[in-house]
C-alpha cells in the first residue's frame, strides 16, 4: 500500500490530476453539447470514491482531487492539454499521461497500481454515461457512441485493465 508520503508534490499533483484526464479523454473522442453531463458524471464518481472504495490511495486520491484547495494545484496540469487542438493528437496525449501516471502508482505499490487503473477505467466509462449521444431530441440517442467505446476500449488497453 502506498500514501501520499511515498510520491513527491508532483507526482502526487499528477495522481490528483489523472482522474480528470481519464474523463477527459472520453470527452474529446467524441465532442458534443452532452460534454456538460458528461463533466458532470465523472465528478460524481470521484467524489463517490471518498466513501464508496475499500483502497485508501483512492479514497485520497478522491477526497484530494474534489477539494476545491487542491483545484488550483490540479488546473494548470490539465490547461497543459488546452494547447493541441487536433483531437487525435489530444487524445494521444492524454491517454499517454494516464499511463505515465499509472506507471508512477504501479512502481509503488503494485496492489494501489492495479486499483488506480481499474478506477481511471471505471471514471472513464462513468463519463461516457454521462449523456445519451446521437440522435434528435433523445429519441434513437445511445448512451455511449462508437467514438467513446472506442476509447474506452485503447484506454483498457494501455492500462492493462481487462473489460468487465
Amino acid at each position: 500500500m502506498s500514501g501520499k508520503a511515498d510520491y513527491t508534490p508532483e507526482e502526487w499533483t499528477g495522481i490528483l490530476a489523472t482522474p480528470y484526464l481519464a474523463g477527459m479523454l472520453v470527452v474529446v473522442s467524441d465532442p458534443n453539447l452532452g460534454f456538460f453531463g458528461e463533466i458532470g458524471a465523472l465528478t460524481q464518481a470521484v467524489a463517490s470514491t471518498v466513501t464508496g472504495s475499500q483502497n485508501a490511495l483512492l479514497k485520497a486520491v478522491a477526497a484530494e482531487a474534489v477539494s476545491h484547495e487542491n483545484q488550483d494545484a490540479i488546473k494548470p496540469r490539465l490547461e497543459t492539454f488546452k494547447q493541441e487542438k487536433d483531437p487525435a493528437l489530444l487524445a494521444a496525449a492524454l491517454q499517454a499521461e494516464v499511463v505515465r501516471v499509472a506507471d508512477i502508482v504501479s512502481a509503488k505499490s503494485a496492489e494501489d497500481g492495479t486499483a488506480y487503473r481499474k478506477w481511471l477505467v471505471y471514471l472513464a466509462e462513468r463519463t461516457a454515461e454521462g449523456s445519451k449521444e446521437g440522435g434528435f431530441l433523445g429519441i434513437s440517442a445511445v448512451r455511449v457512441s462508437e467514438k467513446e467505446t472506442q476509447a474506452l476500449t485503447q484506454l483498457r488497453e494501455a492500462l492493462g485493465v481487462p473489460a468487465s
